[in-house]
């Protein structure tokens, strides 16, 4: 059974209200549990959880109420999380004890034989987000992974091998140089984990990846070259780190000598400048920890040996490339839905423009229609004036002009060309559309 450090019970109102207030993360981190196991049991228990942009736009001070999810259901169910101190050593026990008793008179064999009994599978919420029969396999090559001392070198450890002898080779010559100082004169490209982890460490955790690693390919994941896995479609960045332990500095000769030389100076000049010599000193104490993104990690521990918790380390990166696709999803679809918006705004950019072109052709083609209408007006009204010396010439002319105006008819004329009625009226100018005179001098 798990203990309380390996589980959590909260009511579906409790996590409800923890989640709007503080967000997925925040109870990730509040409880000690696993992002993607969390995720997975508010879906399970029909808890509804904002998306990452409602923080954003939170934190912007911007009103997010209407974004707010209610909670349905039965308040006062509990809802049952594993933290991130459960491991698959307990799980086994579980299972074990479900097995048949045929299985039972075989101890030897149930030591290294999984129960993919689906009841008994079905009730641990560790890789939950698999498929039963994917959930079986995995947890079958957990149970039963553990180094191989015989085994050849996964390829890209033995790359990454020849890359720790070459920078250390690069490393001895530049330490070589008069005026070295770590801080600029180190050479670039140095190997993954080469400065937080001691060589005897680096010997260990390449047993320990190698294994890993053999596994993953197994169940059909791939390793790139930069150490990192890859199942399906997400990236596990693994990070290996060894603990320091603090001691008290103890001179070396060449500091000893400084220091006498220092209080020799003292004596005859009160300037002396004194040896900048660290009272402590930060050593390798040989305690691994593979960190998983930020701060979910397993390390060594005084009972056990990452060597030891092979099986848990593999969950491990199950559970964090789920995190990974559940993160990447929804940043997916946020970028989504923002192209979206975006595409949607232009949309409504140009048929906003389309609607003012359209509006204003409109326009400018009635100012014309106006003009046709009040020159054909004025033709009548000088008919009927009498004027006599109104010449038949002049009204076909004038005429010709209204037509020419009327965007109705839109009658080209010999010399002024056709009018483009839809322009506005600066564009229409007819003084633009003199002919050009030539000057000479």
């Amino acid at each position: 059974m798990e203990s309380k450090k390996e589980i959590v019970k909260l009511s579906r109102k409790q996590l409800y209200n923890d989640i709007w207030e503080m967000s997925v993360a925040g109870v990730a981190r509040k409880y000690n549990l696993n992002y993607a196991r969390l995720i997975e049991a508010c879906r399970a228990s029909d808890i509804p959880f904002p998306s990452s942009g409602y923080w954003t736009r939170r934190n912007c001070g911007k009103d997010v109420s209407s974004e707010t999810i209610l909670l349905s259901g039965n308040e006062d169910e509990i809802v049952e999380l594993l933290t991130n101190d459960s491991v698959v050593k307990r799980l086994r026990k579980s299972i074990i004890a479900n097995e048949t008793s045929a299985e039972k008179e075989n101890e030897d064999n149930s030591e290294n034989t999984v129960d993919t009994n689906e009841d008994s599978v079905s009730k641990s919420q560790i890789l939950s987000f698999l498929s039963n029969e994917e959930r079986k396999r995995v947890i079958a090559v957990a149970y039963n992974l553990k180094i191989d001392t015989n085994a050849r070198l996964h390829n890209v450890l033995s790359l990454y091998k020849k890359k720790i002898a070459d920078y250390n080779e690069q490393l001895k010559k530049a330490q070589s140089q008069r005026y070295y100082n770590p801080r600029y004169n180190k050479p670039a490209n140095e190997p993954s984990f080469f400065s937080e982890v001691s060589d005897e460490g680096t010997k260990r955790f390449m047993g320990i990846l190698d294994a890993l690693y053999k596994a993953i390919e197994k169940l059909g994941g791939t390793v790139d070259e930069d150490l990192s896995i890859k199942l399906n479609d997400d990236i596990v960045r693994l990070r290996v780190v060894e603990s320091k332990d603090k001691i008290k500095h103890e001179l070396t000769k060449q500091e000893a000598q400084e220091l006498l030389k220092y209080q020799d100076e003292l004596k005859r000049h009160s300037w002396a400048s004194k040896p900048q010599i660290r009272q402590y000193d930060h050593v390798f104490n040989g305690r691994l920890r593979i960190v998983f993104g930020e701060k979910s990690y397993i390390r060594d521990s005084e009972k056990e040996k990452l060597e030891d918790r092979l099986g848990d380390i593999l969950i491990a990166i199950y559970e964090k490339a789920e995190e990974n696709r559940i993160m990447r999803e929804r940043y997916e679809e946020e970028q989504r839905k923002r192209e979206e918006e975006v595409r949607r705004q232009e949309e409504i950019r140009k048929r906003k423009e389309e609607q003012i072109r359209l509006t204003n052709e409109l326009v400018n083609k009635a100012e014309d229609y106006r003009i046709a209408s009040e020159i054909r007006a004025y033709i009548t009204a000088m008919i009927e004036s009498g004027d006599g010396s109104l010449t038949k010439q002049w009204i076909e002319w004038a005429k010709e002009k209204a037509d020419w105006y009327d965007p109705t008819i839109a009658r080209e004329d010999e010399y002024l060309g056709k009018r483009d009625h839809g322009k506005n009226k600066d564009e229409k100018d007819l003084d633009k559309n003199q002919v050009q005179r030539n000057w000479y001098w």
